[in-house]
């Protein structure tokens, strides 16, 4: 569900506005004001900050004369937009840009949005006592009693940021940054107009008294911060921009250079100083300029007089890559850029549009602007229920015959794309695409009912009758708003949405917009019952996630677009709708009227409290209203939360059906989940490296069980780098899911569970292996503990067969240089581990019934660590298992290939002394013929393996004494020096298996070993 955070103080105010206005009306400079709105306040979605300019409470002396240096009447604010600012009375025209006008001195600031992924510089969010301000002529106005001298540093903290950051303090909220605060000067003809008393308008006066009003610009933006310079874009009429310098100038040389641009008179920028406004009858032919108008020349491209137009807030700032500032403007009939570099501001490019622009959508992380235009949707000599080519012959037979029609959109909507990546002024562009093609209707030309016409299509006498009068205002019903579309930066990418694609408040439209391939790519979602009434449903995005907000249904949809463009059916594609109540109490919500939408995510009080609220997002709650088979899991992965709570949702999700036994459901997501682990390479090495530490759980002690429950992880779960985290690893799966589930299956001791387990987690190896990934050896452990938990024997054998077979296969197409898939068990990390975990698995085996399972697992464990280079390990193994049959095979082959080895590659385990052991050991089960022949063989073995052991030391040893008189020994003990082999005095020989000491057999075994015949 979407929520609001706790609000930021923006600009609010302890007095209501009628006292606000009272007190702007008849303030007194001896009255002391705590608190004053601005003049005027603007959101700038590109550099994500809220822009104020200043009010000025007006004196006495400001409503002297016009000549009055500058003042303002406090009471008499507009915005004024409609007029030109050029002075039509050629008396008054000035004959040079050289003569200073009256100027006044304004003020704004801009308050930084606590958005983290904006694409704003580091030099744009200096300390506010590091701007600059104009310096010149000692000029004052009043401030909250404090005067002004612009030539020194002003108080950058203004009367309303001061009182803000007391209402936040006061209400224990947050404040927003001041990010810039400028002071400069503007020429007084443009800061003001000029108008007459009342009185002496109505009384036919020409002798009236000349007053001065506040002229408020349509919109303000800031620039980027390059080279050192900021500048301050103003738009003043819809034709007219001025840009002022206001950071970074040399004060003492007054370079505070300001350009204006008035598309009635001329498309290139006119520089003056701050103080000047250009007269642009001097650049009309007369005055020797050189200027082309536009009238005169190709610079008319793209401009019709009394025509063009700039499209409402169509003044994009651009940092371009080779530190150059571009100043984009959008007009109705054409593209124009401007660059700003070394002082000098130049038009650089025109590009014209094919049908008048309606609209634009810019995105500031790409550099991405996306300009609208409608276009004709009827094709000629057909009427307007039906377009030729949008219907099949046969589908348009079908209709025909059936009452109700199709009626499609008289105009769509022409999208053109420019990309500003590069250098300036170069751009890319994309193929056109269109936006408002699918919004048909159906009507019904029958007098009955039709359950789907909705109130839109019902004819203009209320009933559900449609006349072809009515049919065409239907068509223009359905014709797209420049409100219905929106562009956003998810996940990297450009997106550009439409709100109702597919009709009848139904669906929306993503276009992918791919730069980097130079395509588009379209993909129709359908979403039912969404409002056409674009004033109450709010487009944003939360954590690269679309949220579409209904006011009036108080639902709110999440879509996943990573989802929708995701080419597996099996992925979770539908919107999650998330019916929220509204709040009580002092809590607010997303539904309140008072609330205006701020894109991406933010929702400002238009109740004079200058509260702004960042939504956030609940996913308890979203993920409640999700069904329970949605597979979400990739969803999860890529949310922006904390990785624990991530992954105890998605515990939570999978204990559900596993609780359920939904082993359909359960396939389709590991499907999905593989095949995104298959993308990441570096989850792939992570995995080898992290999951040999698990091998130990893997074979389910029930004492590592005891403390753990479905919902705990084996162990501290190991998280993947951040380059993993949108992937589901191995590790992860064993951790989370399948160890803690099968654990809790052993201490209870279910076998169903474990049934349930063991087809689970075949399942996840054998789609590891699909995707040509190897499993971890954790898993492969697991997979074979439980089919001896479950006593599927027959799998087993299957399984360890199948795998020893493909290694065989692989080892043998890499020694004939063929192409192999499979990775031999030398290139996985903890192979040799897994080795020797599965001889002590197979040691525990001791009924008859797993015989043929432990000896499967000896000669599995066996290869597994010949491959490895593991050799001394498999010996070492194979003898504590009492296969020394097999021990000394292996060391026979490997004393050929490596002939003279020394003691050193050994290992404790694999000396003499345990071959002697083990024989010994199985010579207890054998016939006295038998342990004769297995001696026999097992020296000439050693003499081949270890001759050193046969070699004669003299050692101190404990030998019974000999009674002289009766030729036996006594039970006492004498010290003395005995020569013997080594392999005697570390080793006691079995006399009891051969008869006694004195039989023959015996003697001659113990001569052949080098045993000393006193020595017992």
């Amino acid at each position: 569900m979407a929520y609001l955070q706790p609000p930021l103080t923006i600009i609010s105010s302890n007095e209501s506005p009628s006292k606000q206005q009272r007190s702007r009306s008849h303030h007194r400079p001896d009255e002391t004001q705590t608190f004053r709105l601005p003049a005027a306040t603007w959101f700038d979605e590109d550099q994500n900050h809220f822009v104020a300019l200043e009010e000025r409470i007006s004196s006495t002396a400001d409503n002297a004369s016009v000549t009055g240096g500058g003042g303002i009447d406090g009471g008499g604010s507009l915005i004024s937009g409609l007029e030109s600012l050029i002075t039509t009375n050629t008396n008054d025209t000035k004959e040079s840009d050289d003569e200073e006008e009256d100027f006044e001195i304004v003020r704004y600031q801009a308050f930084g949005l606590p958005y983290n992924h904006n694409n704003h510089h580091s030099d744009q969010k200096k300390k506010p006592g590091h701007r600059h301000h104009r310096s010149g002529s000692s000029s004052s106005s009043s401030e909250d009693g404090i005067a002004l001298d612009v030539s020194e540093r002003i108080n950058n903290l203004s009367a309303f940021e001061s009182a803000a950051k007391k209402v936040a303090k006061a209400n224990k909220m947050k404040s927003l940054v001041t990010e810039i605060a400028v002071t400069f000067t503007l020429p007084a003809s443009l800061a003001n107009i000029v108008t007459k008393g009342d009185e002496a308008s109505s009384a036919g006066d020409d002798d009236t008294t000349a007053m001065l009003t506040r002229r408020i610009p349509i919109l303000a933006k800031f620039s980027p911060m390059v080279n050192g310079l900021r500048y301050l874009a103003l738009q003043y009429t819809p034709t007219m921009i001025r840009i002022a310098t206001v950071e970074g100038f040399d004060q003492e040389h007054n370079d505070e250079k300001h350009w204006t641009i008035d598309l009635t008179y001329d498309i290139n920028p006119v520089a003056t100083t701050s103080k000047q406004l250009p007269n642009f009858l001097l650049h009309q032919g007369g005055g020797g300029t050189t200027r082309n108008l536009f009238h005169k020349g190709k610079e008319n491209e793209g401009i019709i007089i009394g025509t063009t137009s700039i499209i409402g807030g169509g003044i994009i700032w651009c940092e371009r890559m080779n530190n150059i500032l571009d100043l984009i403007v959008v007009t109705t009939t054409s593209v124009i850029m401007y660059s700003i570099n070394n002082g000098q501001m130049t038009k650089t490019q025109v590009v014209v549009q094919d049908d008048p622009a309606a609209s634009f959508w810019y995105e500031s992380q790409s550099k991405t602007l996306v300009v609208g235009s409608y276009t004709s949707n009827l094709p000629r000599g057909l009427s307007e229920s039906i377009s030729e080519g949008m219907i099949s012959s046969e589908n348009m037979a079908r209709i025909s015959a059936s009452s109700p029609t199709v009626t499609f959109p008289i105009a769509v909507m022409s999208m053109k794309t420019f990309f500003f990546k590069g250098d300036s002024p170069t751009f890319q562009t994309l193929p056109t695409f269109a936006v408002g093609t699918l919004r048909e209707k159906q009507v019904n030309d029958e007098g009955g009912k039709d359950a789907h016409v909705s109130p839109s299509q019902q004819g203009r006498d209320g009933s559900d009758i449609i006349t072809n009068d009515d049919r065409t205002t239907t068509g223009v019903e359905n014709v797209i708003l420049p409100s219905e579309v929106s562009l956003f930066s998810l996940y990297g990418s450009l997106y550009c949405v439409e709100i109702g694609s597919l009709g009848d408040g139904q669906g929306i439209g993503l276009t992918e917009l791919d730069s980097d391939s130079s395509c588009i790519r379209v993909r129709q979602h359908n979403i039912e019952n969404l409002p056409m009434d674009h004033e109450s449903v709010s487009v944003g995005v939360i954590d690269n996630l679309l949220f579409i907000t209904s006011r009036d249904n108080n639902v709110t949809h999440f879509i996943d677009v990573a989802d929708i463009f995701f080419d597996d059916k099996r992925v979770f594609r539908q919107s999650i709708g998330v019916t929220e109540l509204v709040e009580e109490g002092d809590k607010i919500s997303i539904y309140n009227e008072k609330l205006s939408f701020l894109a991406p995510s933010y929702f400002l009080n238009t109740d004079g409290q200058g509260l702004l609220y960042q939504v956030g997002i609940s996913l308890p709650t979203l993920l409640r209203s999700a069904p329970r088979k949605a597979c979400i899991i990739p969803f999860l992965l890529r949310r922006n939360t904390v990785k624990d709570t991530v992954r105890r949702f998605i515990m939570e999700r999978f204990a559900a059906l596993i609780e359920a036994r939904d082993l359909a459901t359960l396939k389709q997501w590991l499907g999905v989940i593989t095949k995104q682990y298959a993308k990441n390479n570096r989850a792939l090495q992570w995995d080898n490296e992290s999951t040999v530490s698990l091998l130990s759980k893997s074979m389910l002690d029930v004492d590592s069980a005891t403390d753990v429950d479905k919902m705990c992880t084996a162990g501290e779960v190991m998280v993947p780098d951040s380059s993993c985290v949108e992937t589901l690893t191995q590790t992860e799966m064993l951790q989370m899911i399948l160890l803690p589930h099968a654990m809790v299956a052993v201490k209870e001791g279910k076998n169903e569970n474990l049934r349930f387990l063991s087809s689970l987690s075949v399942h996840y190896l054998v789609e590891l292996e699909r995707l040509l990934l190897t499993p971890c050896v954790a898993l492969e452990m697991l997979v074979i503990t439980l089919l001896l938990k479950v006593g599927e024997t027959d799998e087993l054998a299957s399984f360890l067969s199948c795998r020893q077979t493909q290694r065989t296969i692989t080892r043998r197409r890499r020694q004939l240089d063929l192409p192999a898939t499979n990775r031999l068990y030398s290139e996985i990390p903890g192979a040799a581990a897994l080795g020797e975990t599965l001889f002590v698995i197979a040691k525990n085996l001791e009924t008859e019934l797993h015989q043929p399972i432990k000896k499967q697992l000896i000669s599995f464990a066996t290869v597994i660590l010949q491959e490895c280079g593991a050799a001394n390990v498999a010996v070492k193994c194979l003898l504590s298992a009492g296969q020394i049959n097999d021990a000394i095979t292996i060391c026979s082959k490997r004393s050929k290939v490596h002939k003279g080895a020394d003691e050193e590659n050994k290992v404790a385990g694999s000396q003499a002394k345990d071959f002697f052991r083990v024989a010994a050991k199985i010579a207890k089960e054998q016939n006295e013929a038998e342990r004769c022949s297995s001696f026999y063989h097992l020296h000439c073995f050693l003499k081949q393996y270890d001759p050193s052991c046969f070699s004669l030391d003299k050692r101190k040893m404990k030998v019974h004494r000999i009674d002289e008189k009766k030729s036996t020994f006594r039970k006492d003990y004498s010290t003395v020096v005995v020569e013997q082999s080594v392999l005697a005095h570390e080793t006691r020989f079995p006399d009891e298996l051969f008869g006694g000491k004195d039989s023959f057999s015996c003697r001659k075994l113990r001569t052949m070993f080098g045993y000393a015949q006193s020595v017992n």
